[in-house]
């Protein structure tokens, strides 16, 4: 995959927004949490400024006009360039295709659970769950919301995909917490649970 003059996700997002009309950055924040992309795209105003002067100097965008309403700042209103269309384009068709190696945290801690206890691990597991199926309840309401406000399902897609990796993650938890409990990975030692060890030891690995 080819390195990106602009890589920031915002970027695409200003990008998007943009495609469909022209807008001021206050206006593409505002639209933003409207459609809950902040929860896919982290949003400061701050970093949302760089992103407009970044695609500003690649000319992929350009300034159509500059309103002032009553007592509030100026406000510049942008709009795509034929080739801020295209590097758009081609960029969600990148994203789309080629999957890009991802650092999740879960998994990181999942690496090293064998140095806590197995009890300790099936009750960090439960608390991650009550988390979880908040998390699903929150996103299925504000979905609900959204569409009953108007807003068309293919504008907040990626929630409904959001929803699904996190009732899928809610299904493994489960399943986990089942394995810890019944034995499955781990074993009675001097009446404490504690996790199976299948790592061949020292003194194996010499007879070898």
């Amino acid at each position: 995959m080819a390195k990106r003059k602009v890589s920031n996700m915002l970027a695409l997002a200003v990008l998007s927004l943009l495609n469909e009309r022209p807008m001021h950055p206050y206006e593409i924040a505002a639209t933003m949490k409207q459609r809950g992309i902040p929860d896919v795209i982290k949003l400061n105003n701050g970093s949302l400024y760089s992103v407009v002067d970044s695609l500003l100097k690649q000319a992929w965008i350009v300034p159509l006009e500059t309103q002032r309403e009553g007592k509030h700042p100026e406000r510049t209103i942008y709009a795509p360039t034929d080739a801020g269309v295209a590097e758009f384009h081609d960029w969600i068709r990148e994203l789309i295709y080629a999957p890009v190696k991802e650092y999740p945290q879960l998994p990181v801690a999942l690496s090293f659970i064998g140095h806590i206890s197995p009890k300790e691990t099936a009750a960090l597991l439960e608390q991650r769950i009550t988390f979880v199926q908040k998390d699903i309840v929150q996103r299925r309401a504000g979905n609900d919301f959204a569409v009953s406000q108007g807003l068309a399902r293919i504008f907040i897609i990626e929630q409904e995909f959001i929803v699904n990796q996190l009732e899928s993650e809610l299904a493994w938890l489960r399943s986990f917490i089942r394995e810890i409990k019944d034995g499955s990975l781990t074993k009675l030692t001097d009446g404490e649970q504690v996790w199976i060890d299948t790592t061949p030891r020292d003194d194996e690995d010499s007879d070898a």
